[in-house]
């Protein structure tokens, strides 16, 4: 009886389906359907970096349609807008559209807005997903014309030659800009060739203390012996020429004019005055043309 009871003791339930669970799976199916589930796996990821591949590189929606400026006074915004699509049009290597989105290259609108428009200064370009091109400009004023050899260009404030100016000195000069004509006829180069801020000041200051405080009509353009001289020079409209340089300060030079008119230098014999001269610090150097002599006053 012990024995028989012995033999029909129960096995634990978990210890013939664990070991039949093992068995019933070969490690070979095992190895199979992990290296399926990779395969699958990268395909999947594959197949969806393609997708956005192609969304990003090709997809319209994320071609540029719209360009925004600020800054233009001028200028359109048409004609600025214009010229950006011009510079965005086509494709890199036949293959790559240029108004995507992530191929816009800030670099050649730059450029392009620089070759079409002289005045135009680019402040920033700024893109904005998904398709947006923000741009911020400033225009440059012409301060003055400077003609060298026969050529004008308009000159900003800060002294940059920036831009070709049509017309001759005379034509400029009637239509109100501040002319200068540089007799060493040195060739400007645009937007390389800088003159001097403080001679530009001082040009101005020449120019309303000419017009405005002596009351003098000036009959031509301003000429220099050179953009580095400091000096200048006019014909006014009583027939005699004014030299003024920059060691002589425009107040002190509009004091020493006005005294010279009231003690000597009267409109009667004005008449006869050949030049003025007040480039040499302390010196004023006039030359009557009947008496054919020079006189000075230190």
């Amino acid at each position: 009886l012990f024995l028989k009871t012995k033999n029909k003791i129960p096995q634990k339930s978990w210890q013939g389906r664990r070991t039949g669970e093992y068995a019933s799976v070969p490690k070979k199916e095992k190895k199979r359907e992990r290296k399926f589930s990779r395969v699958l796996f990268w395909l999947l990821l594959l197949g969806f970096l393609g997708i956005c591949g192609y969304i990003l590189l090709f997809s319209p929606y994320l071609d540029v349609d719209a360009i925004s400026v600020e800054g233009n006074q001028d200028i359109s915004n048409r004609e600025i807008e214009d010229r950006v699509m011009e510079s965005i049009e086509g494709k890199y290597f036949n293959f790559f559209p240029k108004k995507n989105f992530f191929f816009v290259n800030e670099k050649n609108i730059n450029a392009a807005l620089k070759n079409n428009f002289d005045q135009l200064e680019v402040a920033s370009i700024e893109k904005r997903f998904p398709g947006t091109i923000s741009i911020r400009v400033t225009e440059r004023k012409p301060e003055l014309v400077w003609c060298s050899g026969g050529v004008c260009y308009f000159v900003d404030k800060d002294g940059l030659a920036y831009g070709g100016a049509t017309g001759t000195d005379e034509e400029l000069r009637e239509t109100g800009f501040l002319t200068i004509i540089d007799d060493s006829a040195v060739p400007v180069d645009l937007g390389k060739t800088k003159i001097n801020p403080d001679y530009i000041g001082f040009i101005e200051a020449a120019n309303g203390m000419l017009r405005n405080d002596l009351k003098l009509d000036l009959a031509e353009s301003f000429h220099t012996a050179g953009m580095a001289s400091g000096e200048i020079s006019v014909k006014n409209g009583e027939g005699w020429t004014v030299k003024l340089g920059s060691e002589f300060s425009i107040e002190d030079a509009k004091k020493v004019i006005q005294t010279l008119f009231e003690k000597e230098l009267n409109e009667e014999v004005r008449k006869n005055l050949d030049y003025l001269d007040l480039r040499i610090k302390n010196k004023i150097y006039y030359k009557i043309k009947q008496a054919e002599e020079n006189n000075s006053a230190e």
